[in-house]
């Protein structure tokens, strides 16, 4: 499945410059890059704790670094704790690459072109151009869900349309076509001076472009972009792909891909929600630490971060509707509520105007409920249901529900459903949640991509998840002895 495509004339067209007016001084880049670190890793499900991938990691980035003419103290890599595909530079030399990213890319020159590409976002000093303090003073809350500024006392209405954006998405977002396709050409000269094959950063667009195309498919949303996922952060489209695929044909002599040594290495890389996080399987959402679990209405969606768990209803004609759940996080609040209608209405949401407020029981549980109707920022009107639950564990678990007012009766119910499924789990359950992992076998005479598909967790386009994990395009076979990856 080696790639025959890309660009190698373009490695020498671009001198390795800013075109811009830099805004920031090198010093205060650092300083900035520094402040939003800890933003990032919150946000992302911070590092990941393998010191031998993150070792790998940073090899491959570094071998790449040492040809951009900057010194190495000016980077540093991390690879974040996210079943999303991202990558994205901070100023100050800050380059982040998901583990969700390391499980897509089939060699170690299609890692290093991704690193390659932030790397060139470093050196043409793209994040300092774009310099705006409040961007980044708001990273970690520039999507900040309702749920968020409910806590803090703002009207739900002023951020209703956020919900469930990515923290941070205004800043990953900001780059210019321009900013990209400079980052390309840098990247790809870095690729050609290490001795990788160029061929692979057009290689992964190919694979990134599948994967997008696939998870807006299987989230109802086909043809839109996935808030959090590499294309929405890094403008590029079929005709970006295209572009570089056409740009150039020759390559090295010699082009290293190191497809074999990759795959060794990401044996065994947690693949999708890590437990630590809460797991997402199908309609349901299981915290082993916080021992819970529950589940949405069949067709929903859930997404999960690490401020919350979203999901959202199919489109239809009246809108889509939205339910978040999270926890409140002040100990000293829930020690001050005198149950949960008292926290609901007096703590929870004292500046909301609140109908039907009532205390309930959640499965078993003491619980309270009320509904309200609020303003979005463009006028439109949105019904919310708020519950709130005491968990055993001395927690107060809370829901949001958002509908237009003509869709809230007919989700209502089956969501008040969903929210009664929340259970305690036992110690033994809890123990009993493990995270998939990528496992790297060898095809034998007879395997197929179908059959291989089947070894996968049981769903819906099981077999496109598995053309997409490895690579493989339309009219692709599997041959006898090549090595794929599973998802077990």
């Amino acid at each position: 499945m080696r790639r025959h495509f890309l660009a190698l004339c373009l490695l020498m067209l671009l001198p390795f410059s800013a075109a811009a007016q830099i805004f920031m001084s090198p010093d205060e880049a650092k300083q900035l890059g520094a402040q939003e670190h800890p933003k990032v890793l919150k946000e992302f499900g911070g590092a990941f704790d393998d010191p031998e991938i993150g070792a790998y990691v940073a090899s491959i980035a570094g071998r790449l670094a040492g040809q951009s003419g900057l010194p190495a103290g000016d980077f540093h890599f991390t690879v974040l704790n996210s079943p999303v595909v991202n990558a994205f530079a901070l100023p100050g030399g800050y380059v982040y690459i998901t583990r969700g990213t390391l499980a897509l890319a089939n060699n170690e020159a299609e890692a290093g072109a991704v690193l390659g590409h932030e790397i060139g976002h470093v050196v043409a000093k793209h994040s300092e151009q774009r310099y705006d303090k409040s961007i980044f003073t708001n990273l970690g809350v520039a999507g900040a869900s309702i749920l968020g500024s409910i806590f803090l006392g703002q009207g739900a209405g002023e951020v209703i349309g956020q919900l469930g954006g990515a923290a941070g998405g205004a800043y990953l977002a900001g780059f210019s076509r321009e900013n990209e396709f400079e980052a390309d050409l840098i990247g790809l000269q870095l690729l050609g001076r290490v001795g990788y094959a160029p061929d692979a950063a057009a290689g992964f667009l190919q694979s990134l472009s599948d994967y997008s195309e696939l998870e807006t498919k299987a989230a109802g949303q086909a043809g839109r972009d996935r808030t959090m996922d590499l294309f929405a952060t890094h403008p590029r489209g079929p005709d970006r792909v295209q572009a570089a695929i056409e740009a150039a044909r020759s390559q090295p002599a010699h082009p290293i891909y190191r497809r074999d040594e990759y795959l060794d290495r990401i044996n065994g890389l947690i693949y999708g929600d890590d437990p630590k996080e809460g797991v997402v399987r199908g309609t349901s959402f299981t915290h082993p630490g916080l021992r819970l679990a529950f589940s949405v209405p069949e067709g929903w969606r859930i997404s999960n971060s690490s401020d919350a768990v979203v999901a959202r209803s199919p489109a239809s004609n009246a809108g889509s509707a939205s339910l978040q759940f999270d926890i409140e996080r002040d100990k000293r609040k829930v020690q001050a509520s005198r149950g949960a209608l008292d926290y609901l209405t007096r703590i929870w949401l004292p500046k909301q105007r609140l109908s039907n407020a009532e205390a309930i029981q959640v499965g078993g549980m003491p619980g309270a409920t009320a509904r309200a109707r609020v303003q979005t920022k463009d006028g439109s009107t949105v019904d919310a249901r708020f519950v709130a639950v005491g968990f055993p564990t001395d927690d107060i678990l809370r829901f949001v529900l958002l509908a237009p007012p003509r869709l809230l009766p007919q989700v209502e119910a089956e969501v008040i459903r969903a929210v009664n499924t929340v259970r305690h789990l036992s110690a033994e359950e809890a123990a009993r949640v493990q995270p998939l992992r990528l496992k790297v076998i060898t095809a034998q005479s007879g395997d197929t991509i179908e059959s291989l598909a089947q070894r996968m967790p049981p769903g819906r386009f099981q077999v496109e998840r598995f053309r997409v994990l490895n690579g493989y395009r339309d009219g692709e076979t599997v041959q006898p002895g090549q090595r794929v990856k599973l998802v077990q």
